[in-house]
């Protein structure tokens, strides 16, 4: 019989911690979180191991070590060979052996701890993505949120309703918002604004290097404008403008590079600027799963 080579053994005896790093302890061993939890899909495409549920918990923390690998300097290509070889890997190991039992088992004990999570932080290069499963009893509130001060962005909760929203200051004449990212199809790497530092970054984005590119947009108009409620509870002041996108804007950021940045246009009635807020994408894609899935927490005190 073909034996667990030792870095898929170490995927068994590391489960439980695959699901739920962040911050220090995700730092620390960012690179092995990323190959277990991508070694550990592999083996579930090959042997059927996971609940959708725990295979969306494994490919959530997958997503976040391979943003932060991002940011530290490894290139999309060295990931993707890596994945390559984990994926090789699993596919010449039984599916049989006691090894992938166990993998089985520690996940699944694993994920029960990960739904029972009430709250969680996504840091990326200058904002992080928080993230809460807890929520008031008729009120509106974040449940996931990136702050940059003049932007709130993420997903708003009413009751069991998540949507992609986005609050700002408020500008007279506002009458709608687009989201604005990079159209991937046309431009299929990172755009530079600063032309490797020899231009100023976009004003109010001093901090992004990665923006979308005037040649290749993807322009996502908004839904509709938030009410009174949703002006109190999501803005800062309780007297910003709101703003609700569709589920396929947030398919849209889940997409994107984590380290680039997008950006919400306030527009007036014959659709001129009149406010550009950027933000930046981070490890939305893992967010966005840990809010989706996972039990509502009782409503706080």
């Amino acid at each position: 019989m073909q034996h667990f080579s030792p870095h898929i053994t170490r995927a068994a005896s590391l489960a439980v911690a695959l699901l739920g790093l962040t911050g220090t302890a995700l730092a620390n061993n960012t690179g092995e979180v990323f190959g277990e939890r991508a070694l550990a899909l592999a083996m579930d495409d090959r042997c059927g191991l996971f609940t959708d549920g725990e295979r969306a918990a494994l490919d959530a923390g997958r997503l976040q070590a391979r943003g932060s690998l991002l940011r530290d300097g490894i290139s999309v290509a060295a990931l993707d060979d890596y994945s390559r070889e984990l994926r090789a890997q699993a596919a010449s190991t039984p599916c049989d052996i006691p090894e992938v039992a166990d993998l089985r088992w520690r996940v699944g004990e694993a994920y029960i701890a990960w739904l029972r999570l009430r709250d969680m932080n996504f840091p990326g290069e200058t904002f992080t993505w928080t993230a809460t499963r807890s929520f008031e009893q008729d009120k509106v509130q974040w449940a996931l949120l990136q702050d940059t001060g003049n932007l709130r962005i993420g997903y708003s909760r009413e009751g069991h309703d998540l949507r992609l929203s986005a609050a700002v200051p408020n500008v007279p004449g506002a009458a709608s918002a687009v989201l604005v990212t990079r159209d991937t199809r046309r431009a299929p790497d990172l755009y530079d604004a600063t032309m490797n530092g020899q231009f100023t970054a976009p004003a109010g984005a001093e901090w992004a290097k990665w923006t979308p590119p005037g040649y290749a947009r993807t322009v996502t108009w908004a839904a509709g404008m938030g009410d009174r409620q949703d002006r109190i509870g999501l803005t800062s002041d309780g007297d910003g403008l709101v703003f609700h996108f569709t589920r396929r804007a947030a398919d849209t950021l889940a997409a994107l590079d984590p380290r680039e940045a997008a950006r919400i246009e306030v527009l007036d009635r014959n659709g001129e600027p009149l406010a550009v807020h950027y933000f930046e994408i981070g490890d939305f894609a893992a967010a966005r799963t840990f809010v989706h899935d996972g039990s509502l927490s009782q409503p706080r005190s």
